[in-house]
């Protein structure tokens, strides 16, 4: 019995979470479409740029039709995702469609500046999108194809992949709407977008990776681990013009904290040889969880 209520408020926990990121994500896309995007008729990209020209040339709800335009994607991605994550995804697409034409109706619409727009929807979505897959979702549409393209070939960042996939929407877009200058907007508010996702999604997990030569090796590792709560590894190294063994102190940490390691190598050793390496991800205990 304990163990069944340990595992059903877990789940209430984790569903509770997904159910408020969700909400929040749903609120910061819906406003770049429908309150940004869509009152300056900005080509957006993927499914969102598809629904917008509906909605201008036939009025139809922005957030259903994205639920009608999603279906048939759903079942040609269907193989490629995981069925908890698809499952998972159609729930967030549902939120994202009702905040869209329910909740963000009720808030002003901005159109005064197009530029201004144009970088307020891109950072609204990008940040929406990137809550969504830091979560193991996705809203759909094009958000599948590009798990489905990350999944077959995962050394591509997300931002990238969907920069290049909707580059096709944003032009047809652009054309439909028969704006050259919309279509520069579209392209700034599908840039921002990408930097903002890959900025959250990638670079909050970026850290440092120093290799320190020193005569006191012992004193580094003890004085960064009193200082930083970081160990370190001690590799046996040998130069290879010289012939001499050396010790080789390898500490993975974070950007702030590679600062003041740096500092305390000086202080102990002032002839100590630091090579400084950026990590794109760092992964284990005392960073980001596998």
């Amino acid at each position: 019995m304990k163990i069944k209520k340990k595992i059903n408020k877990k789940l209430v926990i984790r569903s509770a979470k997904d159910m408020g990121i969700n909400l929040i994500a749903a609120l910061l896309i819906g406003l770049a479409i429908n309150n940004f995007a869509s009152p300056n008729d900005f080509p957006m990209s993927g499914i969102s740029g598809i629904m917008l020209l509906l909605h201008h040339f036939f009025d139809t709800p922005i957030g259903i039709g994205g639920i009608l335009l999603n279906i048939p994607i759903v079942f040609a991605c269907w193989k490629f995702l995981s069925k908890k994550f698809v499952l998972k995804s159609i729930a967030t697409l549902i939120t994202i469609s009702l905040v869209i034409d329910y909740i963000c109706p009720l808030f002003p619409v901005f159109s005064e500046d197009k530029m201004l727009a144009a970088i307020c929807a891109g950072v609204l979505d990008g940040l929406g999108i990137a809550m969504i897959f830091a979560n193991n979702s996705s809203g759909g549409g094009f958000d599948f194809i590009t798990m489905s393209i990350k999944s077959r070939k995962p050394y591509l960042s997300t931002g990238s992949i969907m920069f290049a996939t909707n580059v096709i929407i944003i032009t047809m877009s652009a054309i439909a709407y028969k704006d050259f200058m919309g279509l520069v907007y579209g392209a700034i508010l599908a840039f921002i977008a990408s930097e903002i996702m890959d900025a959250l999604l990638y670079h909050m997990n970026e850290g440092k990776l120093l290799l320190i030569i020193s005569t006191k090796p012992q004193a580094i590792s003890q004085a960064i681990n009193a200082s930083e709560n970081r160990s370190s590894t001690l590799i046996n190294a040998m130069g290879t013009y010289s012939g001499t063994e050396h010790d080789l102190l390898m500490c993975a940490c974070s950007n702030r904290e590679m600062y003041e390691i740096r500092d305390q190598i000086n202080e102990i050793d002032d002839h100590a040889f630091t090579i400084i390496l950026n990590s794109r991800e760092v992964v284990g205990k005392g960073f980001l969880k596998k």
